[in-house]
């Protein structure tokens, strides 16, 4: 097994090394789907721990020689997350195994936000009070491109946000394993909103307040970013048809 431990979490390491002996019978299951993601308790913390689907050969064998997993990945960007300021869940562990040919399981355990949601769930807050949240998102978005960040699965599932006491938001990214570190334009920056899958009026209040943090024409932005929502809608809807077509055509042949 390869393991990487952040220096804050060497407490508990003996739990966080038996986590994939323990990993299909314990725990509280939260998503079940391509990777599954389950929550854990020790030494008073509560743990998020990701468990990859095993890769298909050719990236075992990328993931072993060539390049970092997804699980050393999500580690390495969190912890440099933290560094910028720049909101993540806290990261605590990464766990691999290899056999002869490559990468087989991977784990990424980070701690876990309790009373967070996401920014899917700004849409079920009082109508008077989404569009300023949608701005706050805007801003945490524009403040982590400033810092050449751009996060390439920024979807309206993987940004975590909770309200303080004091009635301001904060906001954490998740699954942060496809992340470039590159300058980031403001014309770049638009299209890292594509993901979020809201209806028109809500990309253009996103868009407006984009424009005037980066000193454009908010109008002109506005018109882009809807557009470039719409394409990827139709994009997404297009694989979601191909993936349903394939299944119904199995279930005729083998059923």
């Amino acid at each position: 097994m390869r393991n990487e431990i952040n220096p804050k979490y060497q407490f508990c390491k003996d739990f966080l090394l038996s986590i994939p002996d323990r990993f299909d019978e314990e725990g509280r299951t939260i998503y079940q789907g391509r990777n599954t993601l389950k929550i854990f308790e020790n030494e008073g913390l509560q743990l998020c721990v990701k468990s990859f689907k095993v890769p298909h050969f050719i990236n075992q064998i990328a993931y072993k020689y060539f390049r970092k997993s997804k699980a050393e990945r999500s580690f390495c960007y969190a912890t440099r997350f933290i560094e910028l300021g720049i909101g993540t869940p806290d990261p605590v562990a990464f766990l691999e195994f290899h056999n002869q040919w490559g990468l087989t399981q991977s784990y990424y355990i980070s701690l876990w936000l309790p009373c967070a949601f996401t920014v899917r769930g700004i849409a079920t807050l009082p109508a008077d009070k989404q569009d300023d949240v949608y701005r706050a998102f805007t801003r945490f978005t524009y403040d982590f491109h400033t810092k050449n960040i751009f996060f390439v699965d920024h979807s309206g599932g993987n940004t975590l946000l909770k309200k303080t006491e004091k009635g301001e938001w904060n906001f954490w990214l998740v699954d942060v394993n496809r992340t470039q570190f590159i300058k980031v334009t403001p014309e770049k920056g638009l299209t890292n909103f594509r993901m979020l899958e809201l209806p028109d009026n809500k990309l253009e209040v996103i868009a407006t307040e984009y424009a005037k943090l980066t000193h454009r024409n908010p109008e002109l932005f506005s018109l882009k970013l809807k557009e470039l929502t719409h394409k990827h809608n139709r994009h997404v809807a297009c694989k979601d048809w191909i993936r349903d077509t394939r299944r119904a055509i199995k279930r005729r042949l083998f059923h």
